[in-house]
């Protein structure tokens, strides 16, 4: 679906889930930044900068952003702690589970 703002700018929309994302082109948005940045904050949309047609970046809603950054620092907390608990793991332990699931593959 592609909507005329003006004689110049476009912007098409995709639908995604239960959200509309839309696509801009940089030089229009340059154009349109408040506008956007207004439409973005109090209607939640959503939009994906172009440069020559290629996607190159996002504007997303603050609470979108920050829920993102969250499940970010959990991943990587989460990572963590499997390390520390790898750690903990004798070598023996480790080459022995996997010589048993290699004779386990290897026998079906």
């Amino acid at each position: 679906m592609i909507m005329l703002i003006s004689k110049y700018a476009r912007i098409s929309t995709q639908k995604r889930e239960n959200s509309m994302t839309k696509r801009i082109s940089a030089m229009d948005l340059r154009k349109r930044l408040g506008q956007i940045m207004n439409e973005v904050s109090l209607r939640d949309s959503e939009y994906v900068i172009e440069r020559d047609g290629k996607p190159m970046a996002a504007i997303v809603p603050i609470w979108k952003f920050k829920q993102l950054e969250e499940r970010k620092e959990a991943f990587w907390k989460r990572v963590e702690e499997f390390r520390e608990e790898g750690k903990k793991v004798r070598k023996k332990e480790i080459e022995s589970v996997i010589t048993e699931a290699v004779k386990s593959a290897k026998s079906k």
